[in-house]
């Protein structure tokens, strides 16, 4: 990524987190919340921020695991160039 695409995607996030936010605080009534076992009460701005949290984490998590299977195939492949580079280079060295 270029320094261009880095700022963009810095700006987006801001403009994101400053929407989210503003959204979560003008909601600010308390809401009941169950889950399985548990029941408590949170105010629902809370909620939202939490919830939009774990979608960023397990997006990030998604997205860095597929970001890891690039780079292995990247470099079996650039591993697969060089020897097919090397087997090249020794077939004009005998002609």
């Amino acid at each position: 990524m270029n320094m261009n695409s880095w700022l963009r995607t810095l700006i987006m996030a801001l403009i994101l987190a400053i929407v989210f936010t503003w959204f979560a605080l003008s909601n600010s009534q308390i809401e009941k919340v169950s889950m399985l076992i548990w029941s408590f009460q949170i105010p629902l701005s809370l909620l939202i921020l939490v919830s939009i949290l774990i979608g960023i984490i397990f997006t990030g998590i998604v997205f860095s695991m597929e970001q890891t299977k690039l780079l292995g195939k990247m470099r079996e492949l650039e591993r697969k160039l060089k020897t097919e580079e090397e087997i090249l280079k020794g077939e004009k060295k005998e002609k």
